[in-house]
């Protein structure tokens, strides 16, 4: 009677200790997530350099003195986009209006369409940033053009585009109203979705989290 009680003791406080271990991993599991989450860098501060114009797509120009535009993509969506796997092209060569998709930022699956912030002739493109898009996070504005254009119709472009003052309380607008529709998308990592739909900071590479529904939206409200 003795030795069957031991037995039935030692059952039970194994069977406690198995329990006990899968509720540990089921827990660290669920947390792992959140972890790699917060060691993504939170996006503080969007840089705005002055003499620059911006597109509201999300793209800018610099008139050079030879009078051609260099144009590429800003600091707000190159750090949505976090890790860019591929630049390419829409037209290499020829016209392009402003507003119109210019060169196509591919996330694994995934194709962003950016726009082009002028009128002009496509003079050249950066195929050294298209080769290695991984230097847009070193250098977005001065290095980090992607096409330079012959305008067109710059003047009246240009009344379009945001400068100076206006480019920063343009960018301080985007940060908030990117809060605002993170409160109402659809996110394919819930715990991220939890952590910016509660108001926590956006993070690099934030896009690489959200569904296809969301994404398509985001594509709607702020690259075009």
């Amino acid at each position: 009677m003795v030795a069957l009680f031991v037995v039935l003791t030692i059952v039970l406080f194994l069977t406690i200790d198995l329990v006990y271990q899968r509720v540990q991993r089921r827990n660290s599991e669920a947390a792992e997530p959140a972890l790699a989450y917060q060691k993504i860098p939170a996006i503080n501060r969007i840089s705005v350099p002055e003499g620059l114009f911006f597109h509201p797509g999300h793209t800018w120009a610099a008139v050079t003195e030879s009078g051609y535009t260099k144009v590429g993509i800003d600091d707000f969506s190159r750090k949505l986009f976090g890790k860019i796997d591929a630049i390419t092209f829409k037209k290499t060569s020829g016209e392009v209006k402003q507003g119109e998709p210019l060169f196509v930022v591919k996330q694994g699956k995934r194709t962003f369409e950016m726009v082009a912030p002028v009128d002009g002739i496509i003079e050249s493109t950066n195929t050294a940033i298209a080769q290695d898009p991984s230097m847009l996070r070193i250098d977005t504005y001065q290095n980090g053009w992607l096409a330079t254009l012959k305008p067109t119709n710059l003047k009246k472009n240009l009344e379009k585009l945001n400068i100076a003052e206006s480019a920063k309380d343009w960018a301080r607008e985007e940060v908030a109203r990117l809060r605002d529709f993170f409160a109402g998308a659809a996110f394919e990592n819930r715990l991220v979705g939890q952590t910016l739909q509660d108001g926590g900071p956006p993070v690099e590479g934030v896009l690489e989290f959200m569904s296809d529904e969301a994404i398509e939206k985001f594509e709607k409200e702020f690259l075009r």
